[in-house]
């Protein structure tokens, strides 16, 4: 059991048991209640510490300016994420998005410009949380009788993907998605912008440059065994040239080597590219 400590609106409350405090979410969770109630955990769908707890305080008060709806729109597209993703967000999500619905509405009735400058790369490389964040983007539309702009959905899915606990590599998504951009622009430049995007190889290659970039950001690339390097040097003799090319830019802008087996899975999803 929960005891109360304070009751922010209907479906946030800030409860603790033994020497921890929680922020705690739940449909109608506060409705009748009174501070020092005991709650059971049943009736709480999400609660967590604030990793800094000097924002305790900083949160707790964003989130009883919030009106309820704004609570049961984020909990909505959770519970949608959750179960396409098939798995448990972290329970973060729920003042994080929460708190950033209620400022892009803020802003849009305030005629301010709403934007996401990684749009389309949003949409091209994280698909399935792009069509999350397109989910959350029709239903706070719906329950506010809005018309957020399109660049939202793209807002909502940054969230989602930050929240998200498949990936073992906890690399920020913009960065990632700058990175897998900056090579993607070079080959362009490289192949005079002959660059076919619409087919299976292209797929898998976007796939490949995602997982090179977290693994680049995070420093657990792949060996610097150079046998493999050796046969497609000699195999794909184009696709070397490019990706040395790509190589000497990455290197230049981040300041950090790329090992020789993964430069080499490179050179073969740039030549399958290629071959298309």
């Amino acid at each position: 059991m929960f005891r109360i400590k304070k009751i922010l609106n209907v479906n946030v409350v800030l409860v603790s048991k033994g020497e921890h405090e929680y922020i705690a979410f739940g449909k109608g969770i506060g409705y009748h209640q009174k501070v020092n109630s005991m709650i059971p955990e049943s009736r709480i769908a999400k609660k967590f510490i604030p990793i800094d707890d000097s924002r305790k305080s900083e949160m707790i008060q964003s989130l009883n300016n919030v009106p309820p709806i704004y609570i049961d729109i984020t909990t909505k597209i959770v519970e949608y994420a959750e179960n396409k993703l098939r798995e448990n967000l972290l329970p973060n999500i729920y003042y994080s998005l929460t708190d950033h619905l209620y400022f892009a509405v803020q802003r849009y009735h305030a005629n301010q410009a709403l934007g996401n400058r990684i749009y389309w790369e949003m949409k091209a490389y994280y698909p399935e949380m792009f069509d999350i964040g397109v989910y959350g983007l029709k239903i706070i539309n719906k329950m506010l009788n809005l018309h957020l702009p399109r660049e939202e959905a793209a807002n909502i899915a940054f969230h989602v993907i930050n929240s998200s606990t498949q990936s073992t590599v906890k690399t920020n998504i913009l960065d990632v998605t700058q990175l897998v951009d900056s090579i993607l622009q070079t080959l362009r430049v490289l192949t005079g912008g002959n660059l076919t995007s619409n087919n299976l190889n292209y797929d898998r290659f976007i796939m490949h440059l995602k997982f090179f970039a977290q693994r680049y950001l995070s420093d657990t690339m792949l060996s610097d065994k150079d046998d493999l390097l050796k046969m497609v040097y000699r195999l794909y003799p184009k696709a070397s040239n490019m990706s040395i090319k790509i190589q000497n830019t990455i290197e230049t802008i981040y300041e950090k080597a790329i090992t020789n087996e993964e430069l080499a899975y490179l050179i073969i999803h740039i030549h399958r590219v290629l071959t298309d």
